[in-house]
């Protein structure tokens, strides 16, 4: 008679555990990680209204004091916007190329085409550095992001050299007589 007891004492116990388990799984809520937006890449993302900057990054070499930003910028909405600036407090930054957003469109940045150099860069590789990306129509958004090596997969994104002035002719040295010969 004692093992009939038993069962239902620990079908009742199997029962209570196994639901504290599938109750226990839903406890995270509405705040769960699994539901917040991330950015699967080594950039940060951020979002402003109907636009969105995915993976941004500086590449820069190690010692340099120049890097590149690389990031996109979606506009997901109807009406077109364009990036007006991009700031650092960690240098001085200079767009070139396109910043216009097409309404559904995209704008990369990168070492071709539309490009972001940060200049007099104060910040290594590994460190982190904040970024703020400002638009004609929506509110600016800022970025703590991070400086990447410029190895492997970001090799090719490194600021374009400046052009090395090379010497004319009219600039090369002419032999002048010496003053023993006049």
């Amino acid at each position: 008679m004692q093992s009939s007891r038993r069962f239902p004492t620990l079908s009742a116990l199997a029962a209570a555990v196994t639901a504290a388990a599938l109750v226990g799984g839903c406890s995270a809520g509405f705040d769960a990680t699994s539901i917040k937006p991330y950015a699967p890449a080594d950039g940060v993302m951020a979002s402003s209204g109907d636009l969105q900057v995915l993976n941004a990054l500086v590449v820069a070499a190690d010692g340099a004091d120049e890097g590149l930003v690389s990031m996109v910028v979606v506009n997901r909405g109807s009406q077109d916007d364009r990036v007006t600036d991009i700031t650092t407090p960690s240098g001085s930054v200079a767009v070139s190329g396109d910043d216009e957003l097409l309404a559904g469109g995209s704008l990369a940045f990168g070492a071709t085409g539309t490009t972001a150099t940060v200049s007099g860069l104060d910040r290594s590789p590994g460190q982190q550095i904040t970024l703020k990306v400002a638009f004609a129509r929506a509110e600016p958004v800022t970025l703590r992001t991070v400086v990447v090596q410029a190895t492997d997969e970001y090799a090719s994104l490194t600021p374009s050299p400046s052009p090395t002035p090379t010497p004319t002719e009219s600039e090369t040295a002419t032999e002048s007589p010496s003053p023993s010969e006049s």
